[in-house]
């Protein structure tokens, strides 16, 4: 289902250090990790940066958004893969320090090999730290479940998750999804910082897939 909605975050921000300013801040159950592939954790979604300065190519499909061929954008790649054999989890939220022009959400185009080349390898750490994601079957990846609950704001810098869900019977489950953002944002104030994060953007895109 698609429908465009007006969104609004309010709440706590925790503020990260200036080395990691791809991602400025994060809220809620959103947590950010400065080290890939973060272990199994119940009740928290990881995001951490992947490759940055990148020159879209548009044989990368997106789920969401249109960007132009050699436009430079800074990846990130969310995570929500719980301890339990199930899990769910409620709203987060994620600042970055660019726009949002595009998102992948689903399990066919993170894993698809276009132009000879994977969205992981493309965009992410693959090249240097291993296949993704660690220790769980790419083809269970994705959001997919009716509980998967996300406001994409393009041409905003926060997304929202409300909710993300492996199921009963979904054993070795991830949640992921990859955010592009603008590599060359025009610079923000830090004193806007939080009135970005209690705004999050005015139309939002709201979908619930599996891909």
């Amino acid at each position: 289902m698609l429908r465009v909605i007006l969104s609004l975050v309010l709440g706590g921000v925790t503020c990260l250090s200036a080395a990691h300013a791809a991602v400025v801040s994060t809220s809620g159950t959103a947590v950010f990790t400065g080290s890939p592939f973060p272990p199994e954790q119940d009740g928290t979604i990881f995001v951490f940066d992947e490759q940055q300065n990148v020159a879209f190519d548009t044989d990368q499909v997106l789920d969401f958004g249109a960007i132009a061929d050699g436009t430079l954008v800074n990846s990130h790649y969310i995570q929500f893969d719980p301890a339990s054999a199930t899990g769910q989890v409620g709203e987060g939220s994620i600042v970055f320090d660019g726009p949002i022009l595009g998102v992948i959400t689903s399990t066919a185009n993170l894993n698809a090999n276009l132009g000879g080349t994977t969205s992981d390898f493309y965009f992410g750490l693959s090249a240097t730290l291993g296949a993704y994601p660690t220790g769980a079957d790419a083809s269970a990846r994705g959001i997919g479940s009716p509980d998967d609950d996300l406001q994409i704001v393009l041409g905003s810098n926060t997304l929202i998750i409300e909710s993300l869900e492996i199921p009963t019977g979904a054993n070795g489950n991830i949640d992921g999804i990859r955010v592009l953002t603008a590599a060359n944002p025009i610079p923000v104030p830090a004193a806007l910082w939080p009135m970005l994060t209690a705004i999050g953007g005015l139309v939002a895109l709201r979908r619930k897939q599996r891909g």
